[in-house]
This record gives structure tokens, sequence and C-alpha cells, in this order.
């Protein structure tokens, strides 16, 4: 598993889904700034889906990570989406994932990247066995990258997550945040809060921070001395405030890719965009 603890300054990254195009023209700006000597990077998820090279996509963020170690990647939907759906972590696809794969998930250009067509929807037999062609036409490197993704990375004055905190558990910010590290997600630690979205339409297979719960990119709950740095939900343009920064301005479907530079714990964000 990548490493999780990140010293500044930092580069996060939005979400990619399998833009390489548009994440080299953006490592090519961040290459050329002063900080990028010292700094690590930080991917927010969503590598997989949308893009025309969801494998080249993949390796190149593999090589980001090894050009620059102490640096990481965290998990997002779309990533433990086809995780569970494909059975990466352990060849045992998950049936949520499985079925919510087929049905809510942008999946036909990681098929067509990987596997060099697209699934089969005859009957939802041909749709298991396209998963597991596609499972077994994905690099073990891939594989065991993708499946291993934390779910959080942090450094002293900033937590990166694909999502954010949820005021619908009940258990603080920091009872999360822990789970986060563990990759815990369960109903008897979380403890939903009764009658409250979580609650209703909980999934063990699928946490809020990786998004299950859109509107904590917007409005997570404050991790006290910690600004939460995101992604999962497209924006126009990056927005901050003392609780998160959210960067993904691309969504996978329009440039520009965004980052976003910390150079230390109470510093200002700079963003860097992979267009003009």
């Amino acid at each position: 598993m990548p490493p999780t603890t990140l010293p500044y300054p930092v580069f996060a990254v939005g979400d990619l889904h399998g833009r390489l195009r548009w994440l080299d023209k953006l490592l090519a700006k961040l290459r050329a700034h002063p900080h990028w000597p010292a700094a690590r990077v930080v991917f927010l998820g969503d590598l997989v889906d949308r893009g025309d090279d969801v494998k080249g996509t993949v390796s190149r963020v593999i090589e980001v990570l090894a050009e620059k170690p102490g640096s990481a990647c965290v998990m997002g939907n779309h990533d433990r989406a086809l995780v569970g759906a494909a059975g990466l972590a352990d060849g045992h696809p998950t049936p949520y994932w499985v079925k919510r794969y087929g049905q809510a998930y942008d999946h036909a250009e990681t098929f067509r990247s990987y596997l060099g067509r697209t699934p089969d929807y005859h009957t939802f037999a041909d749709w298991e066995a396209d998963l597991a062609a596609l499972r077994e036409s994905i690099p073990d490197e891939h594989r065991a990258f993708l499946s291993g993704l934390p779910w959080v990375a942090e450094a002293e004055g900033h937590v990166f997550l694909h999502c954010g905190l949820s005021p619908e558990l009940d258990c603080p910010a920091e009872t999360q945040l822990n789970c986060l590290r563990n990759r815990v997600w369960s109903r008897e630690v979380v403890n939903p809060k009764l009658g409250t979205t979580t609650d209703r339409e909980f999934r063990a297979d699928y946490p809020v921070w990786l998004g299950a719960d859109k509107k904590l990119s917007a409005d997570p709950l404050p991790l006290p001395g910690r600004v939460q740095v995101t992604g999962h939900v497209y924006i126009e343009k990056p927005d901050a405030n003392a609780v998160r920064i959210r960067i993904d301005t691309s969504g996978g479907v329009r440039e520009p890719l965004t980052a976003c530079l910390l150079s230390g714990p109470g510093a200002e964000p700079e963003y860097v965009f992979s267009d003009g």
C-alpha cells in the first residue's frame, strides 16, 4: 500500500478518469513549478472509467508515485466499483458492485482500454463473464495497485480523501479518520444516525467517504485542525473554505484537470490547471 503521510509541499490532483493526455499536460506544468523538486503528489482517486486511456492513466500514476517517493493515491468510488465488480482483490466479485458497476458507472472505456472491447449485455451471465475477462486482462501490477489503494492520505494540516467526512454518522471526525486509515466501514463502528439518508441507504460495500453521499464534497463534517481536500463532484472552478478544498474541475468530461499546491499546514491553496 502506498505511504499515506505526506510532508509539505504537496500537490493534490483531482479526479483523472482515464484522461492521460490531460494528466500529462498537467504534469508538465507541475514539473516546471519551483516547488516540484521537493514536493509530494497525492491523487484524489477515480483513475478509471469515462476517459479513453484508463490503462495508461493508471500506469502514469504508478510512475509518478515511483518518481516521487512518499506520494500517494487514494481510492475513489469508480476505483472501488471496478475493484468490487471485477474481483480485483481476490478473484471474488462483490454482488453489490457487480450489479451497480453495470447499471450506474461509465465503464465502457475501462473495458475498451484493458480488454480491447466493450462488454456484452445480452444476459447477466454475459456481464459476469465479461467482468471475469476484464479481471484477467488487467495486469497484476494494476490489480494490486487499485485494490490496495488507501482511503485517505494525510499531512499536518490537511487530509486527502475522495469525498468528505460525514455529519450523518454518530461518531466524531477523528473516529471517522481512524476508520479511513484502516479501511473500516461497518454499521457497528460508524453508527449512522437514525433516520438519516446514510442510515436508510447504508451499503456495507460502499463507504460514504468514497462517494456514497455526494453532499459530503461540499458540506463535510469539519475535522478540527485540518482541512479536507477532495474531488468526486464536478465543479466549474476550485472551491475552498476553512473546512474543505474541492478540486474536481473535470469529472473526466472536460478540461481542466486541476492540481492544488499546499506549501504548509496553513497555506492558501495555489491552483495549477492542465489547460491555459
